[in-house]
């Protein structure tokens, strides 16, 4: 005789049920991954869009009014770069930098990047740097 084990319909229709909640997690994780990939990728650009205009606004010389950046460097339509110019004050500084002989300025490089359609600030650079223009050398031609 013949030993056979079939399963029984509660016991298949139980299985089913733990597969479908096994599965149902793995499509959630997989959702919420790709919302993080997205909005990382979306961050990243924005950091790429601002390294972009830095690197140009840093090679150009210091000027009253900046030019607006051309669109060969800088092209991304739905976008555009505020470039502003701040003094530092020394109380920003430590106090080994102030009062040094022959210091020159140190001045920030504020960058921030909008949103054309609704003029939103979506990120901002700031990056300090010496000042040559206002060096007591800087009258001195190459």
């Amino acid at each position: 005789m013949r030993n056979s084990f079939h399963f029984t319909l509660i016991e298949v229709v139980v299985s089913l049920a733990i597969l479908s909640i096994g599965i149902a997690g793995l499509l959630q994780l997989s959702a919420a991954a790709q919302k993080r990939i997205a909005k990382v990728h979306e961050m990243w650009m924005h950091t790429h869009m601002l390294s972009q205009a830095a690197e140009y606004y840093l090679l150009m010389k210091e000027e009253e009014e900046p030019p607006e950046i051309t669109e060969d460097f800088f092209p991304y339509e739905n976008y555009t770069v505020i470039r502003t110019i701040e003094d530092l004050e020394e109380e920003d500084l430590p106090e080994d930098f102030n009062n040094l002989s022959g210091q020159l300025p140190l001045k920030t490089l504020v960058l921030e990047l909008q949103r054309r359609s609704d003029g939103k600030t979506i990120d901002k650079f700031m990056i300090d740097r010496l000042s040559y223009e206002s060096s007591p050398n800087s009258s001195i031609s190459n």
